[in-house]
């Protein structure tokens, strides 16, 4: 069975003959949507599209905001028009690169995956910091509703131009929702705010035939059935400060569940083979029986920070295959 195959069994409940190998049967398109968004550069300082200023440090998996108060790219929430614009997604573009990586992709019998980031909260906290986002969905909703219909808007109209220049066989979205042992706002909070919104923006990409793959490495159990309303097929990045057996339970089979290999304890520059060995043993030993689940680090792409781990984890998952599916 080739690894699209056992990966499209996993996915509807069928029956797969081995783990689906981490990233294994994805392969990331750089679109050039991502080209104008997502300008990061490891090592260095920038300001994005947006008004935001980034940094990637050194031996991090990603870039984060370096929100101040003298460089909010929003400082007054009810004022909040004045002071952003959406990158502009409208111009032409030259798909030809993209398409003729994705055909590549294509041939070499995997799927083609698109990255859409950040997310609708990680766009807020972006713009204006954590503390701002947090107190201003609850002392200036009003605002807050406008601004997240706005980022709705530009994120919708990106996924159209996406879809409808390359049809990525999956898109993964990222939004953290929470910390290791909470959401960031109250389940209701969230459910105000920020369902309806993906609701939106996913019932689009699920018409159009795309696998929805949502990264939030986060405490999200609270509302796991929610993420299953709107659509998620595959929760990318799901910690194992999770209580991962009770929500596959709850979830019954609806949601993907990828991740579940603590990054904390197997990704150092002292790594330890026999710990990486025994941390990806664990979690296929308690997550495997409840099924649909992919074992993977938690991070929000392929690899891990040092490289020799997540081959490790890898030769692991491989071996572990037999044991669990004859």
């Amino acid at each position: 069975m080739d690894v699209i195959t056992n990966f499209m069994e996993t996915l509807h409940g069928g029956q797969p003959e081995a783990f689906v190998n981490e990233w294994e049967p994805f392969a990331s398109v750089f679109d050039p949507l991502m080209g104008i968004t997502l300008t990061a550069v490891p090592g260095q300082e920038i300001v994005d599209p947006w008004g935001t200023t980034i940094y990637w440090g050194e031996d991090e998996p990603g870039p984060m905001p370096i929100v101040r108060e003298d460089n909010k790219a929003i400082p007054d929430i009810t004022e909040w028009e004045k002071d952003i614009k959406s990158p502009d997604i409208t111009k032409d573009l030259d798909w030809t690169q993209a398409k003729e990586q994705a055909d590549s992709i294509h041939a070499q019998g995997k799927l083609t995956m698109s990255l859409m980031a950040t997310g609708l909260f990680e766009q807020c906290h972006y713009l204006m910091g954590f503390e701002d986002t947090l107190m201003n969905l609850l002392l200036e909703p009003e605002s807050m509703h406008e601004l997240l219909d706005y980022i709705t808007d530009y994120k919708l109209s990106y996924a159209k131009v996406l879809i409808e220049n390359l049809h990525p066989d999956v898109i993964l979205f990222h939004d953290d929702w929470g910390s290791k042992s909470n959401l960031f706002m109250s389940a209701e909070v969230w459910r105000e705010f920020f369902k309806p919104r993906y609701q939106k923006i996913y019932d689009y990409i699920k018409s159009m035939g795309v696998i929805i793959m949502h990264h939030a490495d986060s405490q999200c159990e609270l509302i796991v059935k929610d993420m299953v309303d709107i659509g998620i097929d595959i929760w990318q990045g799901v910690l194992p400060q999770n209580d991962i057996v009770k929500i596959q339970k709850e979830t019954e089979g609806k949601l993907i569940l990828m991740g579940g290999i603590d990054a904390s304890i197997v990704d150092h520059k002292e790594y330890d083979e026999e710990v990486i060995r025994r941390e990806v043993r664990r979690a296929c030993a308690e997550y495997t029986p409840g099924g649909s689940f992919i074992p993977c680090l938690t991070y929000g792409g392929e690899g891990s920070i040092f490289p020799e781990v997540n081959g490790i984890i890898m030769d692991e998952i491989r071996c572990l295959s037999p044991k669990y599916f004859g």
